[in-house]
């Protein structure tokens, strides 16, 4: 374990059989994310895995028609998203491939997904105490699979944040790596009115985890690039989601009271 800046930490993993295995208990993970911290776990999942992750997305898109009504969470597709956020109140340009129906994929590209998104989901269930499965279930939270591109040329996620529960804990895994497949973007975050940034600190096969609740915001890739939705250039990464998109909508509003909502996190 390493202390590379203030509020920010750096966990070696083992990939084995499958699994994430941190050098310290997913207890001990779970309590730095809490303190709070940004922990960037370095997952020792395998570069070709990912690389197959990112190019079966990719495929995947090329033949699957973009989205254009409202998201109905309870099917596959990827939208180029150009707007403000309607849950989140924030603006974003980038390109999202959501899999809510992630069983429901041609075989190569579940199997080149689930490869990836099946040790994402593991190490998560054991960070918070569940065994959750990858389908829909209305009215109750479930996984929302997503890999995201951030262009080059000016992709960005303005500052947001999420309620704390059922979540507790963001998942960031880099697909690509930093320096070389894309040179500036980076998520950052507000800890105690201190502004924490990952960018140039997570390289490929590194999982940024973070407390759900912490206003956080994707910086902008390099204006001095020209920006393209077909350039397979810039940032790639998965995350998986939790919630049930049904559900009541949490109020729009800053998350206040760290110490109390500590304890609610680890129940």
């Amino acid at each position: 374990m390493q202390q590379v800046a203030d509020y920010l930490i750096k966990v070696k993993a083992e990939f084995k059989d499958g699994q994430i295995v941190p050098e310290i208990p997913a207890e001990e993970v779970m309590r730095l994310v809490n303190e709070p911290n940004i922990v960037i776990v370095q997952t020792g999942i395998p570069a070709d895995m990912l690389q197959s992750m990112v190019g079966a997305t990719r495929a995947w898109a090329e033949k699957t028609p973009l989205a254009e009504a409202p998201d109905t969470f309870d099917n596959n597709q990827h939208k180029q998203r150009l707007h403000i956020a309607k849950i989140q109140k924030a603006p974003q340009l980038f390109h999202d491939h959501t899999f809510d129906a992630i069983l429901d994929l041609d075989a190569e590209t579940r199997e080149a997904l689930l490869a990836v998104f099946h040790p994402i989901r593991k190490f998560w269930n054991a960070l918070t105490g569940n065994n959750e499965e990858f389908g829909i279930r209305k009215g109750q939270p479930y996984f929302h699979p997503q890999v995201t591109h951030y262009p080059m040329g000016g992709s960005f996620f303005g500052r947001h944040w999420h309620p704390l529960t059922p979540q507790k804990v963001g998942t960031i895994l880099a697909l690509n790596q930093y320096g070389k497949d894309y040179h500036s973007g980076g998520t950052g975050y507000v800890i105690n009115d201190q502004i924490v940034e990952t960018e140039g600190h997570q390289n490929m096969g590194d999982m940024v985890l973070f407390r759900y609740d912490l206003p956080h915001w994707v910086s902008p890739s390099s204006f001095a690039d020209r920006f393209s939705w077909d350039d397979p250039r810039g940032r790639w990464v998965a995350i998986l989601p939790f919630y049930d998109p049904w559900g009541k909508p949490a109020e729009d509003k800053e998350p206040q009271g760290w110490k109390e909502q500590i304890k609610q996190a680890v129940v």
